[in-house]
Formats: C-alpha cells, structure tokens, sequence
C-alpha cells in the first residue's frame, strides 16, 4: 500500500472510491446542499482504512472534492459532476460496468471495493433521503 499520499492524491481516491460506492448503491445524483461533510466525518469513524486519508479526515469539504472532481487529471475509475446543484456519479470509461470499475479501484487503492461500498453506505446513511436520487429498480416484466 503506497504510503504518504499527497493531499490532492487522498482527494481524488475519496471521490472515485465514494462515486463508485455510490454507483453501486443506485445513486443517480446528491443535492449539494446536503450536509456532505457531516456525512463523510461520520461515516469515516468506523472505516478501517481512514488512517491511510489524514488530509481528508481532518478536513473533509466534500463538496470541494466532488466539485474539483471532474477536472482531476488523477480521476482515471470515476468522477463527480456538477450539475444543477446535484452531484453526478459518473464512470470515466464509457465501456467499463460497476465489476470493471470495482477491480480498477481496488487495483489503484490497495482497498477492497467492498470497504469503499461500506464507506459509500455509511456515508449515505448519514444524509437525509430528500438529498439521495436514486435509480428506480427496473422491472423485467415492463418490457413484455
């Protein structure tokens, strides 16, 4: 696990490994106005790998890593767009699913795309359901 991350290196990690988390979780978009920072500090508590992000865990300011998200040239797995007062979850390769991009993370992280889904779910359990747009479940039968 490389050690001593940049801050800019620990921002860009909380922001693909919470996009993709939140992808998992069926999240379309978050309202910037939700109480981002609030969300991640406590989610943080019981995350084992939170040691390995000092800048971020001292000083979250979500909003400014999902903000900044999009123009990061680190941003390789997934991004944050801005749009409308959301937050977008976004994928950075049109031709990768969640499996592909869940090994691309765990690969650039040496975390488990498992911890950052628990990470993610922490998080969003700590916003209010009117901040969370989720996906619709699909249902099989409409088509027939």
């Amino acid at each position: 696990m490389p050690e001593d991350l940049t801050k800019t290196r620990q921002q860009t990690e909380i922001g693909e490994g919470l996009a993709v988390g939140c992808l998992v979780a069926g999240v379309n978009a978050i309202s910037s106005t939700a109480p981002l920072d609030t969300a991640l500090t406590t989610a943080f508590d019981s995350w084992p790998w939170v040691s390995r992000y000092p800048a971020a865990r001292r000083h979250p300011r979500l909003a400014e890593i999902l903000q900044r998200s999009s123009g990061r040239r680190g941003s390789r797995i997934a991004r944050w767009s801005s749009s409308s007062g959301l937050f977008v979850p976004q994928l950075c390769d049109d031709e990768w699913d969640l499996p592909a991009a869940c090994v691309q993370l765990e690969e650039a992280t040496a975390i488990p795309a498992r911890r950052w889904c628990e990470l993610a779910a922490a998080f969003l359990e700590g916003l209010e359901p009117v901040y969370v747009w989720r996906a619709h479940p699909i249902d099989p039968l409409d088509d027939m």
